[in-house]
């Protein structure tokens, strides 16, 4: 099976998410790209700020500040590097280490990328970037487009899934490998994966667990495609909720919540 990756170049958990992936199936990943944008890239309108405060208030102080020192010293790697005094820290690199060819693109969707891909003869997508792949994309490969989706679909489309699980006190969670659509998260399921939420749990154990099962997911699912083991799990837009970017209200609401489940 002939796979291409598009993913952001991101150090906090997408990093180990696809290395885990290349290392798995390096002989049939016939290439990388890492368009433009990162976590922090938000629709029109949105605060980018804002959102930062929200997570802060989300992800609590400790764990907001070992995310953005790892942020931060992945970016000075990659300035050091074009300085010719350190390592690539990128999944680029280590896509080329392995032999998988690969580009900065500023967008999946541009007519350029598209005619490139159109000479590979695909048949699957990984799309990890914060990109709405538009159906001229969509069409290239003969299999379809995947997204790893942080949440038990049909429920829970949208971002940030987690946030929602735990402000909801949902008793269960996990991630779905499924394929894209133009719709959002509205593609048929190849892999579900579950597990229990427990009273301990909160947003950044939840997105641990979720990463600790995303790349096997995956595999799974390519997999499965590889030997024609048609057999999806619908993802019905009539049993589906969907989830906004967090607002700071509802990120004030999460955490006055946990620090009054600290004394219960």
């Amino acid at each position: 099976m002939r796979i291409y990756i598009i993913t952001m170049d991101d150090p906090i958990q997408t990093y180990d998410f696809i290395k885990e992936i290349i290392d798995a199936k390096d002989n049939e990943i016939v290439g990388l790209a890492i368009p433009k944008g990162n976590r922090l890239t938000l629709s029109k309108g949105k605060s980018k700020y804002t959102y930062i405060l929200s997570l802060l208030l989300i992800m609590g102080p400790w764990h907001f500040l070992k995310t953005s020192i790892k942020t931060i010293t992945h970016k000075i790697k990659k300035k050091l590097y074009k300085l010719g005094v350190s390592k690539d820290p990128s999944i680029a690199a280590y896509a080329e280490s392995k032999g998988i060819p690969t580009l900065s693109i500023t967008t999946p969707n541009s007519k350029k990328f598209r005619t490139h891909l159109e000479t590979l003869d695909i048949d699957v997508i990984i799309n990890q970037s914060q990109n709405i792949v538009k159906k001229e994309l969509l069409s290239i490969p003969k299999i379809g487009v995947l997204n790893r989706h942080n949440a038990l679909l049909p429920k829970n489309r949208g971002r940030l899934t987690p946030f929602w699980v735990a402000l909801n006190g949902e008793k269960e969670t996990g991630v779905s490998i499924h394929f894209v659509e133009e719709g959002i998260d509205s593609g048929d399921i190849v892999v579900q994966k579950k597990y229990k939420v427990n009273n301990r749990d909160n947003f950044n154990s939840i997105v641990k667990r979720n990463y600790t099962i995303a790349a096997k997911a995956m595999i799974e699912a390519l997999d499965i495609l590889d030997q024609k083991e048609y057999n999806y799990m619908p993802n019905n837009d009539d049993e589906a909720t969907y989830n906004t970017t967090p607002n700071l209200n509802e990120a004030i609401s999460y955490r006055k919540m946990r620090i009054k489940s600290l004394f219960s």
